[in-house]
């Protein structure tokens, strides 16, 4: 999301009081992103707060550490869950125009 909106790490890094190195762990899942970072996250990028969560639970489950041990997915699998993603927050975005229009 931060890539579609053209923000760099340097500027989202800035904006949550930390720096880029620092943005980058917990952008990737090395270190956790607190409440208050995400509230912050989800106003930066204008978006709904489910909808980042729900990139952290796909990023979780391709990262996932089991007793220090990375699981690694095919890469089909992988391509199926980004063409998911996107098509899914395609129908979010038409669903919010739909509701905007009261019909």
């Amino acid at each position: 999301m931060r890539l579609d909106r053209e923000i760099t790490q340097e500027v989202m890094a800035d904006r949550l009081a930390m720096t880029q190195a620092t943005y980058s762990r917990k952008e990737r899942g090395v270190i956790d992103i607190t409440e208050e970072e995400w509230s912050k996250i989800t106003e930066i990028l204008g978006v709904n707060k489910e909808d980042v969560f729900e990139d952290n639970i796909r990023k979780n489950i391709i990262s996932h550490n089991l007793n220090k041990q990375f699981l690694v997915l095919p890469a089909s699998l992988l391509e199926k869950i980004d063409f998911l993603t996107r098509e899914n927050q395609e129908l979010k975005e038409k669903l919010r125009k739909y509701e905007d229009k009261d019909i």
